[in-house]
């Protein structure tokens, strides 16, 4: 019985603890992350009405520097970085994404693509969509800034993992800040090919747009669980070593079953368990 009156008066005290949490924080990072983030922060603080969080969505790099300058608390991050890049952050994974190669509605005759030549059109090798299988038609490549999480986890993925050697992005390239633009230089571009996380690739759809398959597999939730779709990455919020009280509580959120739910409502996929 004294066992069981302990245990109570131990969970009372966390409960507590957990109530009394206030303050205001800002969070930013990933524009990839910022729908998962904006969703879980809505929910905690209504949980927690003593807490004000603002994200600042300012690309993966920019809040990783943001964290270590100690100008944020946590950051979002779409790319997944090293060591000796996070200099003592450290990354925990919230969740999978898989990168959806669009085009625009008036490239005709592509339905499906190589890593081989995704690899090479943003690379500058192939220009034009006959080269790949479509009608005669110039391709122009839409591309993320060298800030984005994204940016790093396509070239990895695509340019540099496959083939086990460094390609260079090619320079002749729109270069977009964030997924919503990519996607909108994609549906207002004849000719036009960019990526986006999964989240964003429905409304592309919706819009007009066109998706790829990759290698055959399409983009779908079951084919990046499988460990099929060959264009698929992790999805992070990084902490300090030892995070602030709510920011440890906002991370175990995230990883709960309802933050978990989150993750499944705003289209990324949730951690397998």
């Amino acid at each position: 019985m004294k066992k069981r009156i302990a245990a109570i008066v131990l969970a009372l005290a966390a409960l507590g603890a957990f109530a009394q949490m206030s303050g205001t924080y800002t969070f930013g990072g990933s524009t990839t992350v910022a729908p998962i983030a904006y969703a879980a922060i809505e929910q905690f603080q209504k949980d927690n009405p003593g807490v004000k969080i603002s994200y600042e969505a300012i690309g993966s790099g920019a809040g990783l520097k943001s964290l270590q300058e100690g100008k944020i608390t946590l950051s979002g991050s779409s790319a997944e970085y090293d060591a000796a890049a996070l200099k003592g952050m450290v990354a925990h994974p919230i969740a999978l994404d898989g990168l959806t190669v669009i085009i625009n509605k008036k490239v005709t005759g592509v339905r499906n693509i190589t890593l081989d030549n995704l690899a090479k059109i943003y690379h500058g090798d192939i220009t034009n969509w006959k080269d790949v299988g479509g009608k005669n038609m110039p391709i122009v490549v839409v591309n993320r800034d060298e800030s984005s999480g994204t940016y790093a986890s396509f070239w990895e993925l695509v340019c540099q993992k496959p083939f086990g050697k460094k390609i260079a992005y090619t320079k002749n390239a729109i270069v977009t800040k964030e997924n919503g633009e990519v996607a909108v230089k994609v549906l207002a571009t004849p000719g036009a090919v960019g990526y986006v996380g999964m989240a964003f690739a429905e409304e592309v759809v919706k819009a007009g747009g066109l998706e790829l398959y990759v290698e055959g597999v399409q983009p779908t939730t079951a084919n990046v669980i499988a460990k099929k779709y060959p264009v698929a990455r992790h999805l992070f919020l990084i902490t300090p070593p030892a995070p602030g009280a709510v920011e440890k509580a906002f991370l175990d959120f995230v990883l709960s079953p309802k933050g978990q739910a989150i993750v499944k409502s705003t289209d990324y996929i949730p951690l397998p368990r």
